[in-house]
């Protein structure tokens, strides 16, 4: 399921011109509705928005692709058939769905954790980023963070390894020292 990712006339103008100026627009929070449908270059709202969350966290990609998340929490439940990207001036950048589909579900009470990879190469190089909110949940990785994580753990074994032999030769002169 590949959800159809729609940018918005008024999001691109608001791109283009800050490319123009040499700044950077900022993806600041993200939206859902239950409604799955087409999206339209011409939108400026998402259609029976029911919930909008500052992005969690991002990743740039690289090659014009953000990789963000937004967590969902409350005590309502819904499906999620849309998303909408909203930039810090309250412009909607774009929208992701797919007509017919859900997308995701929150469930009452709990959170639904909206992981999305987003392309931006329609846009002027360089003209978007993202601003993370005050929660952030840590859940992206880097190849990097990965690789760190990996030789972290390979040392903490080695160490346990080495801390079990040091107790078996401790054990075995104990016991030279109990026979002499």
């Amino acid at each position: 399921m590949t959800a159809i990712l729609q940018i918005t006339r008024a999001g691109l103008d608001e791109c283009v011109s800050a490319s123009r100026k040499d700044i950077q627009v900022r993806i600041k929070e993200i939206s859902v509705s239950p409604i799955s449908f087409t999206p339209s270059a011409d939108a400026t709202a998402l259609p029976n928005e029911i919930a909008r969350v500052e992005i969690a966290e991002f990743i740039d990609l690289g090659e014009s692709t953000l990789q963000m998340v937004g967590a969902f929490k409350g005590e309502e439940q819904f499906e999620i058939g849309s998303i909408g990207y909203w930039l810090e001036s309250g412009t909607l950048l774009a929208i992701a769905s797919k007509p017919g589909e859900i997308l995701n579900f929150k469930p009452a009470g709990g959170a639904a954790i909206q992981p999305f990879t987003v392309d931006l190469s329609a846009l002027p190089k360089d003209s978007v980023t993202v601003e993370v909110g005050q929660q952030n949940l840590n859940i992206l990785t880097t190849k990097e963070t990965a690789l760190s994580t990996l030789a972290f753990v390979r040392s903490q074994i080695v160490q346990v390894e080495q801390a079990h032999t040091h107790m078996q030769l401790q054990e075995r002169i104990r016991q030279i020292e109990e026979q002499q």
